[in-house]
């Protein structure tokens, strides 16, 4: 795993060598082994690497035979070792038995279409001395991130937005990233939160050549069902996948773990590890001191069942000491919470190990969260007229005392039905918080442009649609990314077998029924957990991987609340009214209403500001 920066002048007039140093500097915590750097007309890249495949000889950045094809990439390849014996058939010297020294050779043979044969998780930049041209790709589903900017002539890119910051190019903020931060919670691909700066967004490429740069799309999540075969067979089929997508996960010259929390996901995980035949497998979870939120009892029966090295660290209510650390690893806001309990159980599992795999994609690909199951329950509402809804729904919900169970559902029901999967059940109101001025730099914005865009085509039916949405936004722009920046903070790789694309391919082909089916979500990913756990830690009730934030703000975190959203220091950035946050805190204390997911998206936005002032 690595960190990767480089500088392309349009002109080919030489890159400033302190100027690479200097971006690369930034990201080695991504790769705290060893430096590389490669410098020609025009073209200045440097990597830092974490060293797990060839530790010794997997030096970057690496060249075909010519040095004609200069590569620095950053993920892996789990096919690496198919790919470098065709290289080999065909003519290729491949000297070393790292996965990145296939790159320029498929390059050579294969040119842009190369990345269709990978494998794996990477963010890739190529340099082509014959052309000048320059080639980035990101992997299918955003498990590694590449960000790009424009300016002055150069194309400048990184792993993280902070790379940037030598080049003098973070200085505007973008207000529609802004705007879509509030509805979402993180900044969607492919914007950041700064003017010209952006995202590479999965499963695409970039290519500047000439002085033109081309982005396009070399992969889609396919259409089609699967059909004429039993339920019995699908499961086996899946069982097939899932078992080799850990199987070539497991190859690391490294010591290599697994994340453990005791639901369906991570359980399977570490079953197929066992399976596979990595002995004693060592796992990894975190507890919490509030019951509500633990489910390290979980975790240590599924680490009793296969008898692996289980380690187990209980996060105590002094963590919210180190949020405004993990706050600022991701260079943007970012308001997913489960970052924090993420970065300990990452720091936890790093004093032990360098990689780690997780079961991070479950929930996405077999409709696994509690909402697919809520918007099932409300199709037939949305078969009344929505006027008629949103006359009766609102007066009810308007009667209803404040707290009254099923108010906020009564709310919901006003909108459309893809809207209110979005958002629906949040307090957002943009009108009130935003500043007039602000508001006035987005007129005609649409806050669930994003969500649309993420469709992209007419699906089979309604939960393809919802899983499609989290699967191509929710999970690389926020899942992903809360995995990526806070394991890669502390030097771990995390590898994600239920994301490599041919299980992808297969489950999104999975009939409805087979994913949710009479109120279970995952159905079967559960029906093939059955052959490894009893049923009764199957089928419990998922506490998901989160923190007691509205807790928090009204004791341990209350003085840093305040001070964060002091009426002075939201007026100073102009972008929120003081009298609206001061009311949203106001009812939390109060415990008139819950709060803490707009608080802490208003929190995270205003302490990442003042720290870059």
């Amino acid at each position: 795993m690595c960190g990767i920066v480089g500088v392309v002048a349009f002109d080919g007039t030489p890159i400033e060598r302190e100027l690479i140093e200097s971006m690369n500097a930034l990201v080695v915590h991504r790769g705290p082994d060893e430096d590389g750097f490669y410098f020609d007309k025009g073209v200045g890249m440097a990597m830092r690497r974490l060293s797990v495949i060839d530790v010794e000889g997997g030096t970057q950045p690496f060249c075909n035979e010519t040095g004609d094809v200069v590569t620095v990439y950053n993920g892996e390849i789990y096919n690496y070792q198919e790919l470098r014996h065709t290289l080999r058939q065909t003519g290729h010297v491949v000297s070393s038995s790292c996965d990145t020294a296939v790159i320029p050779h498929l390059y050579e043979d294969y040119g842009a279409d190369f990345v269709q044969l990978l494998t794996g998780m990477f963010a890739v930049a190529v340099w082509d001395r014959h052309s000048s041209s320059l080639f980035l790709a990101r992997d299918r589903l955003g498990i590694k991130p590449l960000h790009y900017a424009l300016s002055h002539g150069r194309l400048y890119f990184a792993s993280e937005i902070k790379s940037l910051k030598p080049c003098g190019i973070l200085n505007e903020l973008e207000p529609t990233a802004i705007y879509h931060y509030l509805t979402y919670g993180y900044i969607p691909a492919p914007l950041t939160i700064y003017q010209n700066v952006f995202k590479l967004p999965p499963a695409n490429c970039l290519e500047l050549r000439n002085g033109e740069i081309r982005v396009s799309r070399y992969w889609d999540i396919p259409d089609g069902e699967v059909t004429g075969r039993s339920e019995a067979e699908l499961i086996d089929e899946l069982h097939e996948r899932l078992l080799e997508a850990v199987k070539i996960r497991l190859v690391s010259d490294v010591p290599l773990g697994a994340f453990l929390s005791g639901g369906v996901d991570s359980s399977l995980v570490v079953a197929l590890m066992c399976e596979a035949g990595h002995s004693r497998t060592k796992t990894f979870s975190i507890g919490f001191d509030e019951s509500s939120h633990d489910e390290s009892a979980y975790a240590r029966a599924v680490a009793a069942q296969f008898g692996t090295d289980h380690t187990e660290l209980t996060v105590r209510s002094d963590v919210w000491r180190h949020i405004e650390r993990i706050v600022l690893q991701f260079d943007e806001p970012f308001a997913d919470s489960s970052a924090i309990p993420t970065y300990f159980l990452s720091a936890l599992t790093r004093e032990h190990v360098t990689v780690a795999l997780s079961g991070d994609g479950g929930d996405e690909l077999f409709a696994g969260y509690d909402r697919y199951h809520d918007y099932s329950r409300k199709r037939p509402l949305y078969r009344i007229p929505r006027w008629i809804r949103g006359m009766t729904c609102g007066l009810l919900a308007d009667a209803l005392p404040t707290g009254t169970r099923g108010k906020r559902f009564l709310r919901t029901l006003r909108l459309e039905p893809f809207d209110d999967y979005v958002y629906g059940s949040s307090e957002l109101k943009h009108s009130e918080l935003l500043t007039e001025e602000f508001l006035d730099t987005l007129k005609g914005i649409d806050p669930l442009q994003p969500a649309r865009a993420s469709l992209g085509r007419d699906l089979r039916c309604e939960l393809d649609m919802l899983c499609r949405y989290d699967m191509s936004l929710y999970l690389p722009d926020d899942i992903l990314t809360k995995v990526d920046r806070t394991s890669m903070a502390v030097s771990l790789e995390v590898r994600v077998p239920l994301l490599d694309h041919h299980v992808v391919e297969f489950a999104t082909a999975l009939p409805a029924n087979l994913r949710l089916r009479g109120g279970v979500g995952k159905y079967i990913l559960k029906r093939l957990l059955e052959r490894y756990m009893p049923r009764e830690h199957v089928y419990r009730k998922k506490k998901g991987f989160g923190v007691p934030l509205g807790e928090w703000f009204r004791n341990e975190l209350h003085d840093e609340l305040m001070a964060v959203l002091s009426p002075s220091r939201i007026r100073e950035t102009g972008v929120f009214c003081p009298e609206a946050v001061g009311m949203l805190m106001k009812q939390h204390m109060l415990r008139q209403r819950d709060h803490k997911p707009l608080l802490w998206r208003l929190f995270v936005f205003h302490l990442w500001d003042w720290s870059r002032r």
